[in-house]
């Protein structure tokens, strides 16, 4: 199921009108290597894909989203990279850094823009044909187990760990406006998540 072009969702009654449905197919290739023993331990993985979607119009006069044509799904990702990995340096000690790089999102921009009757009104490419950046960043954790968890029946650890280290301000969604002071159309990102630290206590018993 998708919307069609131009889709009013507000308070509209009428929704089923505003959805067509059609078909998708997604292909692709996943390769894992992984130790598992030893005091450096991890994995590797990369997963190149392709997610597509054909939605015609319900009858032969209505052209349906990109004329019929297959178009990338909202989810599609060519490429999908995590690393991971952890490193025991002693019994008390454990070490870990995690990596994800990630195609950026399908999007839909605005192309230009006509005024009609004092309005402005912007045209839109074709679904789906342009991306958010890529996504991508870097955590890092120090794991710090007592000594003294051997001698009682339940154990602790305490893990020391940074989210997204280098601060990548990811695009959450891109929009467009007018800038009030130059008069020029400007993008927007949004962001939701930059570097963060974080302290946690994890016990079991």
């Amino acid at each position: 199921m998708d919307y069609v072009d131009d889709a009013n969702l507000i308070a509209n009654n009428a929704i089923e009108q505003v959805l067509l449905s059609g078909e998708a197919r997604a292909y692709g290739l996943e390769v894992l290597f992984r130790k598992n023993t030893g005091k450096l331990q991890g994995w590797i993985a990369y997963t190149l894909s392709k997610s597509e979607q054909r939605t015609p119009g319900r009858t032969p006069q209505e052209i349906g989203i990109n004329n019929g044509e297959w178009y990338n799904s909202a989810w599609d990702k060519t490429h999908d990279i995590s690393i991971t990995g952890s490193y025991e340096l002693n019994p008390k000690w454990t070490f870990g850094a995690n990596f994800i790089f990630q195609t950026g999102q399908p999007a839909t921009f605005p192309n230009g823009q006509y005024e009609y009757n004092g309005i402005v009104v912007p045209t839109f490419e074709t679904r789906n044909s342009s991306r958010l950046q890529a996504f991508h960043h870097l955590d890092i954790s120090a794991t710090l187990t007592p000594s003294k968890n051997k001698n009682r029946n339940w154990q602790g650890e305490w893990v020391f760990s940074i989210y997204n280290v280098y601060n990548r301000m990811n695009a959450a969604s891109l929009s467009f406006r007018e800038n009030t002071d130059t008069s020029r159309n400007e993008a927007v990102k949004l962001s939701i998540f930059g570097i963060i630290p974080a302290v946690t206590y994890n016990f079991k018993f």
